[in-house]
């Protein structure tokens, strides 16, 4: 039982050691921002639209003179602007008409808005620290970290010379 005891102290020293060497690491500073943006895009456009057809009423009163010829007592029109009417009463008392519309195509603003499109921009921003180490301070760790190594490693070996606690923790595992 004492030998466990010993193991369990040696275990926990060596526990302790592992949590004050980890412990010293300094942490990143990170700092993240996510923006997220709802594009609308509005689209401007001149869209056809062809004009319907006119048309045009003429009213009209015609009367025999005492010479028998017809004559144009009054004249009544109607037709819009696009519409260009022409008559002519002949000698016979014929009414000649023509009519002629030009054809017109409007163009008519419309606009259309086009919403949804999501983009999501995320960026990391690693703020660095206040001070850089230098070339020799960074030296001087890397030789602490291997000397702390090499420290363990005869303490393991000097401890295990002395209570054999490898052989015992083989053991353990084998009664599982």
């Amino acid at each position: 039982m004492k030998k466990y005891l010993k193991f369990g102290g040696l275990l926990a020293g060596v526990i302790l050691m592992l949590a004050t060497l980890c412990s010293c690491r300094t942490a990143k500073q990170t700092s993240t921002s996510t923006e997220t943006k709802y594009d609308s895009v509005v689209v401007e456009k001149l869209v056809p639209y062809a004009l319907p057809e006119d048309s045009a009423r003429i009213r009209a009163l015609l009367e025999c003179d005492k010479n028998g010829k017809v004559v144009l007592k009054w004249f009544d029109e109607e037709h819009s602007k696009r519409m260009r009417l022409q008559f002519s009463l002949d000698s016979l008392g014929n009414l000649m008409t023509t009519a002629k519309t030009e054809p017109d195509t409007v163009y008519l603003p419309q606009t259309t808005i086009n919403v949804g499109k999501k983009s999501v921009s995320q960026s990391v921003v690693t703020v660095p620290v206040e001070k850089e180490l230098s070339w020799w301070q960074k030296t001087l760790i890397w030789t602490g970290v291997i000397a702390w190594l090499v420290a363990i490693l005869f303490f393991v070996y000097w401890t295990n010379r002395k209570t054999s606690w490898v052989s015992l923790l083989w053991q353990l595992i084998k009664m599982k």
